[in-house]
């Protein structure tokens, strides 16, 4: 009876345990673009927390989400979106630090994510590796103890894709039953997860395939010291001498190109926006040019060719979108109208420049309830034109970024 009582005691202390350890859902983001439901992110930790500071503990196991809506959506531009967000929610020094982490995470996100993916990010405070995973199928590992939290900035810090976006991660477990119900409800089919391992098969035996003639001609030929030929990984080194001097070159020439900005990427604090709201976006007409636009996008950036990324290229363009958006921000009125009305709320843009800075387009990615903020937000576009030059290190024609603006009045 006592070996009973104790074996009982030990399976209500593991469960205890288990349970305590289990990550809690902290809040659910619809994201929205061109009236089109994209996915559902979320944040998960151990505590609840209304507050990003309690989520940016490294002490604590934690979780990012995201469950797909759409039919189809390209997984790269998803990750460049992403990758934006990152730009201008964390420090020019962080950028720079991790900027080959940066290369191994974009490197993880190719073809397209269909309805019902899951893709996960877990932080494990113990070890502090960030392993990235798509419907179970682990896809890497990125073993630097700080990343995790650079990808949540881009989530909730000072510039989130929308304040409704932040606010719903940072409800504290307060989550719309409907929108709850819509993210559990989402599931990837055994189809899929079978045609995502076929696929993680194909790429091992092709690397395995590309190291074979290599070690074939080594044994073949005597040598007085043995070769080790180390598998793939995933463990990254410090930044390189090149990525230090291409992010150099960058903030240099977007200095030479506006000399009143005066802002250096590698020096300053994330991006901070002096309105912060949390204004409902509005639905777009179905047909619109830019519902047309995003199904368009999608083909393009299935079809295109991407250059091999490497860390220059991308600490390159974090450091001049970040330069650009600090740029317009310095041209944002706030409409009289709207003050004396009290109107706030949140607009995204979608802007095009051509290599001189000239603006090629401005399409509306997110639209407050206020006509008047959405055409003071494109306004601002037309007077920070031209903005600096892209630079000639990025080798485009043109160049794409996305302009999220809140605009909140004082308490």
């Amino acid at each position: 009876m006592k070996s009973i009582k104790i074996v009982f005691s030990l399976w209500v202390l593991t469960f205890a345990v288990t349970t305590s350890a289990a990550p809690l859902l902290n809040g659910l983001a619809l994201e929205q673009q061109f009236n089109k439901e994209l996915y559902i992110a979320a944040v998960y930790s151990e505590s609840l927390s209304s507050d990003s500071a309690g989520l940016y503990n490294p002490e604590t196991p934690r979780r990012l989400e995201v469950r797909v809506l759409a039919k189809s959506l390209p997984a790269r531009r998803f990750r460049n979106q992403w990758m934006e967000s990152i730009a201008i929610n964390n420090r020019g020094d962080t950028l720079s630090s991790q900027a080959e982490d940066m290369v191994t995470f974009a490197n993880l996100f190719k073809g397209r994510l269909h309805r019902g993916d899951q893709l996960a990010i877990d932080f494990a405070a113990d070890s502090g590796i960030t392993s990235v995973s798509l419907n179970g199928i682990t896809l890497g590992e990125i073993a630097n103890p700080d990343f995790f939290n650079t990808l949540l900035r881009a989530w909730i810090g000072p510039v989130p894709p929308s304040t409704d976006f932040r606010d719903g991660l940072l409800s504290a477990g307060n989550i719309p039953d409907s929108l709850r119900s819509t993210f559990e409800s989402l599931e990837p089919s055994s189809e899929r997860i079978a045609e995502l391992q076929l696929k993680l098969i194909s790429q091992e035996e092709a690397l395995a395939a590309a190291q074979a003639p290599q070690k074939e001609e080594e044994l073949s030929k005597p040598t007085l010291v043995e070769v080790d030929l180390a598998p793939p990984t995933m463990t990254l080194t410090p930044a390189s001498s090149e990525v230090l001097e291409v992010a150099e070159q960058i903030t240099e020439q977007v200095a030479q190109t506006e000399a009143t900005d005066g802002l250096s990427q590698t020096e300053e604090a994330p991006l901070q926006q002096e309105n912060e709201s949390s204004g409902e976006p509005i639905q777009l007409a179905a047909n619109s040019p830019e519902d047309i636009a995003l199904a368009e996008m999608g083909e393009e950036f299935e079809e295109e060719e991407e250059a091999p990324l490497t860390a220059g290229m991308i600490l390159a363009r974090q450091i001049y979108t970040s330069n650009l958006l600090r740029h317009t921000y310095r041209h944002i009125r706030y409409p009289k109208r709207a003050q004396e009305r009290g109107q706030e709320g949140s607009v995204r843009l979608n802007v095009v420049i051509n290599t001189r800075g000239e603006v090629e387009e401005i399409q509306a990615v997110q639209e407050s309830r206020f006509g008047t903020l959405n055409r003071e937000a494109r306004a601002a576009v037309e007077r920070a034109a031209p903005y600096p030059a892209v630079p000639s290190q990025l080798g485009e024609e043109t160049f794409s970024f996305s302009l999220p603006i809140t605009f909140n009045l004082p308490d």
